[in-house]
């Protein structure tokens, strides 16, 4: 078994999966670090992968992605890539992720190692992507909602000792913020998507994670968070303190919300109501220069 660390969590996978050329970015984080809870990730026996898929299949559906679907199993959980994903990692590349209730317990069952494709004459053989930034990644996510984390769609930056989380609609400009910071204020630029953040000895703490697929940064470092900032592109630079109500609304569609699962969304809806109250959040109207960089830095530390 292999170790890595992330979020104060850590994830044991088979020496086989931690080979495979699709998981080489983990290798970031392999550094220990203190953690609350593991993540165990096996290798199931390719031979098995149909049985697998067409049991999983049977159980009712929980969620539906572009990428994989989600079963109840009744003591776990089924991720079942589809057709999109096939296609996107190569023609009958199929893949099914079975977890535990509480995510602990991941196995992974994935085509054959090898296989052959023909494309314009000729014949690719091709290794199999394993899934970790879908379905592993979705299932890991999930857990960590279990054990007081909150994965967001945002970007952290690091400045003088303290983070700042960015937030946004896709495309807002999250990264574009984050670059900006790192231009003008020689910020370090952690993560451009999915920052973990948890609450460690009273101070909320914005963690680098394995899979920001985006910008491909994947460091293994953290940082106190002072601020969240929710973006809207504008013609003018002004920002403006929201209050518990309004962030706490922004958080909800920010998280990445283990929505099939009851129990996960009444830990996660809990934990960021407990962020909305301790946490400063502001709202940004700005341009993408220097100006709203500077307005912003100078807000958050005042506040």
């Amino acid at each position: 078994m292999r170790e890595y660390y992330f979020a104060n969590y850590r994830l044991l996978t088979d020496d086989e999966i931690s080979e495979h050329e699709s998981m080489e970015y983990l290798s970031a984080f392999r550094n220990e670090m203190p953690y609350t809870h593991t993540f165990t990730l096996h290798y199931g026996d390719a031979g098995e992968l149909e049985e697998k898929r067409t049991w999983a299949l049977n159980c009712p559906v929980a969620y539906e992605t572009e990428y994989f679907t989600i079963h109840d199993t009744g003591n776990g959980w089924a991720f079942v890539n589809t057709l999109a994903d096939e296609l996107r990692l190569a023609e009958g590349a199929r893949n099914v992720v079975l977890a535990s209730k509480n995510y602990e317990e991941m196995t992974v069952w994935v085509t054959e190692r090898f296989f052959d494709v023909e494309r314009n004459g000729h014949v690719l053989h091709i290794q199999p992507s394993i899934p970790l930034s879908y379905s592993i990644r979705a299932a890991c996510e999930a857990g960590m909602v279990m054990w007081d984390g909150i994965p967001l769609h945002a970007s952290l930056v690091e400045k003088d000792g303290f983070g700042v989380i960015f937030l946004g609609p896709s495309g807002m400009g999250k990264s574009t913020q984050a670059k900006l910071w790192e231009k003008y204020l020689d910020a370090d630029f952690i993560i451009g998507d999915r920052p973990g953040l948890r609450k460690i000895d009273g101070k909320w703490i914005g963690f680098g994670m394995p899979w920001d697929g985006k910008d491909g940064i994947h460091r293994q470092t953290n940082v106190p968070v002072r601020a969240l900032v929710w973006l809207e592109q504008a013609m003018e630079n002004r920002i403006f303190a929201m209050n518990p109500v309004e962030a706490m609304t922004v958080m909800l569609k920010q998280a990445m919300m283990p929505v099939w699962d009851d129990m996960a969304m009444n830990g996660a809806t809990a934990l960021m109501g407990t962020l909305a109250q301790e946490l400063s959040m502001y709202h940004l109207r700005c341009l993408p220069d220097e100006a709203a960089v500077r307005l912003t830095y100078e807000t958050i530390c005042k506040g």
